[in-house]
């Protein structure tokens, strides 16, 4: 019931919300109300009308500027080809394994492939995973709400996050199954009969081959769930300790077998030293920089600049005044629910501050809990009963932040793609032939939280059908592919092959196994000169992003390591050059540093 006073001083109470008033001959103000129902449908089409708009910010676009996601496109076209025996990858690629936490997205891919083009396949799965995001995230609160409650709203401008834009799709869509799973325990956890233990197992059994990180977060929150159920029933002094777990026996016994079963599963995949699993030479952590970095939503924002957070930090400031009202005005009285969501949430945070940046091989480790802090804040802010005007807030706030964000969004990629266009539109290399991605800044571009262009270069590989030499990942125990006969250039990133290929240059060698080389960055006075000795020759459509470099019959050596300098130079840079060659070729360097990154003394 929501009451109101007229500014003739009556006081009017109803079953509806307020939504606008305007002055009017005789009353002074008139007051246009909703009954609940009727809000109740504009928020479902509010709600289904932003899940539109965020995916056509996807399907408008030629592809999707993810950082990681053209290697996954290549791959894709690599398992294909080789499951196929066809295609020029049999002699660089071979298959390890079929089943990994890992390939959820390349047997998507391969499906989706198969009535799509790899570009579109790659958008259709994108917006799957928006959807399975928003209806998991809704499936979660209407489990602890009503139906289409405002409070959905608020989790929709979250589902494009940093890590989307990252292109980790696997750890997405096992987010989205993970709040979905965490909703459906909620349900049913008390009677699960046979239908209920096949659909939990079911989806456990795809989030296992998505990702570990969102399995390990749902088994969380199932048992902060049981424990907080068991605490509140063994408080209420009407149960025994016996009577409470026997009566509890059948959900325990599904969380210990689901725990089980992903223990068992995530083993096989681990590394099996401790500092292959654990990187024992990262940094310190800065605990307070990241809890800082988490609460400004820096750590989950793909746009870094304010005007982007600044309609998400409103939203979250929203749960989190609903959650302090809703505490003090019960008094801590919490469904179990509730403080499983709180409980879990927390967690979450306090684990983005410390783990150690790698795990078992895989970077951005931290990076994979700030979205269910998010999320399973917004979901206990919507479980504790806050009042009415809370949610009314978080239902308009969600709108605006929403609309928000599209708009940017669609700004920023418009923006990125058409920078993609020099390997989008070149044309392909031969068939078969051997490149390398290369880069010369490890530094994403300004404003952005990923870098769209360190990878980019796939795209060309991929539509050429050519050898990607340092295609990433491959010594991962969860990437189903590996070299069939590794050599310099495997497993480099591009910063490390662009100080190997310094190292050829300074050596005299050419490199004539590489038929052309894919330039991520911008590019310095001298890359397009040390590129030409070692025999590529720049493509015109190059540009400040990106840029193509084919190889060109008539440079195929280079004479002499210290003969071997970019004729373009004038006296003094070559002075300088010489210099820095002639420490490079000393038996005590033992540290390789960029070609480009040095020369640039003499921009």
């Amino acid at each position: 019931m929501i009451p109101w006073t007229l500014p003739n001083g009556t006081v009017h109470q109803d079953n509806c919300a307020v939504l606008w008033t305007r002055g009017v001959p005789g009353c002074g103000y008139w007051i246009v109300t909703l009954s609940e129902p009727r809000l109740a449908v504009l928020w479902g089409w509010a709600a289904n009308a932003l899940l539109v708009c965020t995916a056509m910010v996807v399907l408008t676009a030629p592809v999707f500027p993810s950082q990681d996601g053209p290697v996954h496109l290549y791959y894709v076209d690599v398992i294909r080809s080789l499951l196929t025996h066809s295609g020029p990858y049999a002699g660089y690629f071979e298959i390890k394994g079929l089943l990994t936490p890992y390939s959820l997205e390349y047997f998507a891919l391969l499906v989706l492939e198969m009535a799509f083009p790899p570009a579109l396949s790659e958008k259709l799965l994108v917006c799957c995973y928006i959807f399975a995001f928003i209806q998991g995230f809704r499936y979660l609160v209407e489990s602890v709400t009503e139906r289409r409650s405002p409070w959905t709203l608020a989790g929709i401008p979250f589902c494009m996050n940093s890590l989307v834009y990252m292109g980790f799709m696997n750890y997405s869509i096992g987010v989205a199954m993970s709040l979905f799973l965490s909703g459906f325990w909620i349900r049913y956890w008390r009677r699960l009969r046979l239908g209920h233990t096949a659909v939990l197992l079911s989806c456990l059994y795809l989030m296992l081959i998505t990702h570990p990180v969102p399995v390990a977060v749902f088994l969380l929150f199932v048992g902060i769930h049981f424990v907080a159920d068991l605490a509140r029933a063994l408080a209420a002094g009407s149960e025994s300790v016996a009577e409470s777990f026997h009566a509890r026996r059948g959900p325990l016994a599904i969380i210990v077998c689901m725990a089980g079963i992903a223990a068992g599963w995530l083993s096989l995949f681990v590394a099996r030293s401790q500092s292959a699993f654990v990187s024992v030479s990262a940094p310190q952590v800065d605990w307070a920089n990241r809890a800082a970095a988490e609460l400004q939503l820096s750590s989950i924002v793909p746009f870094t600049p304010l005007t982007y957070r600044a309609g998400l930090l409103c939203l979250l400031a929203i749960a989190g005044l609903a959650l302090l009202v809703s505490f003090w005005k019960y008094r801590g009285r919490a469904s179990s629910a509730a403080i499983a969501m709180m409980a879990t949430g927390a967690v979450c945070f306090a684990l983005y501050c410390v783990v150690p940046f790698f795990i078992n091989g895989s970077a951005f480790f931290p990076e994979r809990f700030p979205v269910f802090f998010v999320m399973f804040a917004i979901a206990a802010a919507a479980a504790s009963r806050p009042p009415r005007i809370c949610s009314l807030a978080i239902g308009g706030f969600a709108l605006y932040a929403t609309s928000a964000v599209v708009l940017l969004q669609w700004a920023n990629v418009s923006t990125i793609t058409r920078q993609m266009r020099v390997v989008l539109d070149a044309p392909p290399a031969q068939d078969g032939s051997v490149g390398l991605v290369i880069a010369e800044s490890q530094r994403p571009p300004k404003g952005l939280a990923f870098d769209p262009f360190l990878w980019a270069g796939a795209h060309y590989f991929r539509k050429s059908r050519a050898i990607l030499a340092n295609a990433p990942w491959l010594d991962l125990p969860i990437i189903l592919i590996r070299p069939t006969h590794p050599d310099r250039w495997s497993g480099l990133t591009p910063w490390d092959a662009s100080r190997l290929l310094s190292d050829a240059w300074c050596a005299g060698d050419a490199v004539p196994s590489l038929s052309f080389v894919v330039r991520q960055g911008a590019s310095r006075r001298v890359t397009d000169a040390t590129l030409s000795d070692l025999g590529w020759s720049p493509d015109p459509r190059n540009g400040a992003a990106l840029g193509i470099y084919r190889r060109h019959p008539s440079n195929s050596r280079i004479p002499s390591a210290r003969s071997a300098l970019p004729t373009r130079f004038g006296g003094d840079e070559r002075a300088e050059v010489a210099t820095f060659m002639s420490n490079r070729l000393r038996p005590s360097s033992t540290r390789s540093m960029s070609l480009f990154n040095v020369f640039s003394i003499v921009n």
